[in-house]
């Protein structure tokens, strides 16, 4: 890095220094926040223990490009020779420190190993991810970069990588041995992860999902009071119309004193047309919806939703809240009673709802989740929905790593972070070492008591340093995350289900959501093709983005037509909407979708 002030570099050298003092102080032998060279010897005798148990009891392994042996001169890697490679690192803590965790040892450990030469890192640690993003900008207008940096804006980065202050990856890519599987597996193939010039400035975050489950992680499911369901001998809504019919069942016993509830509908902490616009084939934004680009809001699927909820609050079934409910409003109307179902949601509220009921003295009352019922178009599509195998993220693009392009060491760099894609390090840094962090039990990995009995088993994990917990993200972030890793430690792993399949019973959000959805639940819009934008084209299309310009005119218009105020059958009205929502763009609406189009790799 070289263009931080040395009075910046003195005082992370400084901090360094100060925390493997204190390090040693405690007695602890683990590598410090600069990797010192001190532990060489513990190191060595720590990959080959690696070694052994990753290769099951020390039988010999081919030496595939993922032996845990490998080297970066084995993968015909030919990087200048150098001693030690000293770099600086910024990047954020996401709740728990991973330097001085074992995981974080074990990364340096088998970085060094597979670079062949010392690692000395100062760390450049931001409190928390939001302060790291609240200062992204700042850092870039002032070309004030560590030699490697965490970003959650890596799509804003060509235009500073075309004036050569960012590395272009792509002239590195004799050094990339990873990657390439990762970016093949992502919509679009090697295009999604370039510029239309064939450059690269950032590596993206990446997904391994080695049993191939398509779940998603909200707007895929209804949640209903089962206790009430199940009383009534009632099941959850297989399509629109079994809804609408079990709306009115619930409100027929509401008003005769049958059920105690308000309300039967009651909306989540999200825009209640989030919650439906899977079920008629739309969405809020901007999408790709299997052919084109579109806007959703003004196409006639989304006139269709908008009819079914004004039938729905016609029929006196929404809480008249629905649009001003707050996370808190929306816990206490769970857990007083207030209503008997939930489509708008974040996947982990009924955990949170059922863990709130657990010290309510004599509670009966139980949530659950169904997959969205059927639309007049056939199975919801789910949004967010995780790709098969090795993939780059689709959800979160903007996440990943960026070098500087005076770092004095790029090849080196460049293979350090690519190796960071490679099976050996996303199993290390998600499941750790077998019999130390995890054991295999019945052919599944399956982490140790410890982990699992914890109260809060993320934050045991992350204590370990593991990155599956989501609160500690240990080597540099961002490496990919382990799909089963994941759901085994996620919060809200477990919740009362239903399906036709299997009736009441218990399941993980993100199996189920795969499951039960199946293929054709997948929106084409997760799988969206390349679309090759200027700085100035993506600020076009910024403004037809969830939150962009037009999209609080959506809303307002929206609730309208729901609660009646505008009627929704009136083509007067409806071409009054779509003239207000395109109008708020400051170029012509029309011709950004063109745009998208135009620019988009077919």
């Amino acid at each position: 890095m070289k263009r931080r002030s040395a009075t910046k570099a003195m005082a992370l050298t400084l901090a360094t220094v100060m925390s493997m003092g204190l390090l040693a102080g405690c007695g602890n032998d683990e590598t410090g926040e600069s990797g010192s060279s001190e532990q060489s010897s513990n190191n060595e005798q720590s990959s080959e223990e690696s070694s052994e148990e990753s290769q099951g009891g020390g039988e010999t392994a081919s030496m595939d490009k993922n032996d845990p042996e490998i080297t970066a001169a084995g993968n015909g890697l030919n990087l200048p020779e150098l001693d030690t490679l000293s770099i600086t690192v910024r990047t954020a803590n996401w709740g728990t420190d991973s330097t001085g965790t074992r995981i974080q040892q074990l990364w340096q450990e088998r970085m060094e190993a597979y670079l062949g030469c010392k690692l000395d890192i100062t760390w450049d640690i931001q409190p928390s991810f939001k302060d790291l993003q609240d200062q992204e900008n700042v850092w870039l207008g002032a070309n004030d970069f560590n030699d490697v940096n965490t970003t959650s804006i890596g799509t804003s980065l060509a235009e500073y990588g075309e004036e050569g202050v960012i590395l272009n990856i792509a002239d590195y890519s004799d050094y990339l041995v990873y990657y390439p599987e990762y970016m093949a597996g992502s919509p679009g193939g090697e295009d999604y992860a370039k510029n239309e010039d064939g450059s690269m400035y950032y590596f993206i975050d990446g997904f391994y999902n080695p049993d191939n489950i398509t779940g998603a992680q909200s707007f895929a499911t209804v949640a209903y009071r089962f206790d009430i369901l199940k009383d009534n001998d009632w099941t959850p809504a297989t399509n629109v119309d079994e809804f609408k019919e079990l709306c009115a069942n619930i409100k027929a016993k509401i008003d005769d004193g049958s059920i105690d509830a308000d309300y039967v509908i009651m909306d989540g902490t999200y825009d209640m047309i989030r919650g439906f616009a899977g079920i008629f084939h739309t969405w809020e934004s901007e999408y790709y919806n299997g052919s084109e680009w579109v806007y959703g809001p003004i196409e006639d699927n989304f006139r269709d939703m908008l009819r079914y909820l004004n039938e729905l609050w016609e029929g006196g079934y929404i809480d008249p809240e629905y649009a001003t409910t707050d996370w808190n409003m929306h816990l206490e109307k769970a857990t007083t009673g207030k209503a008997v179902i939930c489509a708008s949601f974040w996947s982990g509220s009924v955990s949170a709802f059922n863990t709130a009921l657990k010290d309510v003295e004599g509670n009966t009352m139980e949530w659950g989740l169904a997959y969205l019922p059927d639309g007049p178009d056939g199975t919801a599509w789910k949004w967010g929905s995780r790709l098969p195998g090795k993939s780059l993220s689709t959800t979160n693009k903007r996440m990943g790593i960026f070098i500087d392009a005076e770092t004095e060491h790029p090849e080196h760099i460049v293979a350090m972070i690519d190796f960071q894609y490679s099976d050996q390090m996303v199993q290390l840094l998600n499941w750790g070492i077998e019999g130390e962090h995890y054991n295999v039990v019945d052919g599944e990995k399956t982490y140790i008591d410890d982990i699992m009995n914890a109260e809060s088993v993320p934050t045991k994990a992350a204590e370990y340093g593991l990155m599956c917990s989501s609160v500690c993200r240990s080597g540099i972030p961002f490496v990919p995350l382990d799909y089963n890793a994941m759901m085994l430690t996620s919060t809200n792993s477990i919740d009362p289900w239903w399906s036709e399949a299997n009736g009441y019973y218990e399941g993980n959000y993100w199996n189920e959501t795969s499951v039960i959805g199946g293929a054709d639940s997948m929106a084409p819009a997760d799988q969206p093709p390349v679309v090759y934008l200027t700085p100035e084209e993506q600020q076009m299309r910024a403004q037809l983005n969830q939150g962009g310009v037009c999209y609080k005119n959506v809303l307002t218009w929206a609730n309208d037509f729901i609660e009646g105020k505008k009627d929704i059958d009136n083509d007067a009205d409806w071409e009054e909407y779509v003239n207000s929502v395109k109008s708020k763009t400051e170029q012509d609406f029309d011709s950004i979708l063109t745009m998208l189009n135009e620019n988009t790799v077919k």
